[in-house]
Order: structure tokens, then sequence, then C-alpha cells
């Protein structure tokens, strides 16, 4: 038992090192000058799906649009609302022709806990746009660009007046699939379990006998 506390307690320690490692490496890539990019391109109305997103540590809705570049197809988000629901799908109306600065972003991952997505009503949980492309005919998703531009501003749709803010999504370089602050919790977690590990093993042995404190005592 002692051979195999330490070994997970020596692996618990490393991953939450790794995690601090990462965390260090993406907190120094926000203050490096960002990969600005531009696009231009077309609104397609009748494309609009709702997108949860988590941003600045409270649930959000993100409303994204098909939007058409000479390169392809982007499903681009243009309005944030925070809400522990879902707000309904805002039809844009007429076509739009944008030019937008922002970032390129990798689809966001899944994993075992996202919510699945209700294609019905227009509701996704992870801005991803090969699920996204399903929603398009044939012709329109075949040219969907595999990845996710991040524009530098938002609306904020919950305002009573919506007005643009900065993109809370908006992240440099790899700290787009994952924050930093991600990244510190699971450092904390991945040492704190080592911690656990090493009371729980500290207090198996004592109440067995097997270890002992002394008291020195004065003469």
């Amino acid at each position: 038992m002692t051979v195999l506390s330490v070994i997970a307690f020596a692996i618990l320690i490393m991953f939450g090192n790794w995690q601090w490692g990462r965390y260090a490496e993406k907190m120094a890539q926000k203050g490096a000058e960002p990969d600005w990019a531009e696009i231009a391109g077309t609104t397609l109305p009748g494309t609009e799906k709702i997108v949860y997103a988590y941003a600045d540590g409270d649930a959000a809705w993100r409303q994204v649009t098909a939007f058409e570049t000479a390169e392809g197809i982007l499903f681009l988000p243009l309005t944030i609302t925070y809400s522990i629901e879902p707000p309904p799908v805002n039809p844009a109306g007429e076509p739009q022709t944008l030019t937008l600065r922002g970032l390129w972003h990798p689809p966001q991952r899944r994993n075992a806990f996202t919510t699945e997505d209700d294609p019905e009503k227009g509701i996704y949980y992870a801005l991803d746009p090969e699920r996204l492309a399903a929603s398009l005919p044939a012709d329109l998703a075949a040219r969907v660009i595999p990845r996710v531009f991040e524009p530098e501003t938002l609306i904020r749709a919950d305002y009573p007046a919506p007005q643009p803010v900065a993109n809370p999504l908006l992240m440099p370089g790899d700290s787009a699939r994952l924050p930093p602050e991600r990244h510190f919790g699971y450092a904390i977690t991945w040492w704190g379990l080592a911690m656990a590990l090493a009371g729980v093993y500290l207090a198996f042995h004592y109440q067995r006998g097997r270890l002992r404190f002394r008291r020195e005592t004065s003469k």
C-alpha cells in the first residue's frame, strides 16, 4: 500500500504541476499582441441559432448566424445575452454586409457533460461548425469552414438599449481551447487530492499504531 500511495501522490503532484505550467503559459499569452484577422462577408437571414457560452463566470447565450465569405461560410456570433434560460431567436431580417476584426478560434470542444443540442428549437451548447452545418441546405453545409471567428465586439442584447461590448470569449493563442483560469482550478484540484491522499495515508497508519508522534519532555 505504501508504494502505491507514493506513486499515486507523485502522479497527482505531477498533474498539478503540469496544469500550473499551462496556466502560467497562457497568462503570459494574455499580455502578447493578438494575431488579429479581418473578414468581410454577408449574413444569411433565416440561419440564426442560439449557442450557450460560459462568459465572465456566468451563463450566457450568443446568437450566431451563417456568414458567407469569399473563403466559405462561417457561423458568426454577433450578440450575447446573460441569462440562465436561452433567449428566443431574433430573426435578422435583411442580409447585412459586414467587415469585422477578431481572432480565429478552434471549434469548441464537447465532453460527456455537454448538454445535448436541440436543433428543432435552434439551441446548441457548443459553437461547433460541423454540428451547426447540419441545419443548412446541403449546398451551403458543404462550404462551412470548420473554424470559429470571434469578433472583437458583440452586441449586448439584454440591455434596454442593445450596445456593443468587448467579446468576453475572445482569447489569444491556444487559450481559446481552455482559458488559463481553468488550468489554475485544475492545478488546485490535483494538489488538493494529493494532500487529501497524504492525510488519509497518515491517519490510516496512525490508527493502526504504525505511526507515533513523540512529545519531548522537559528534564
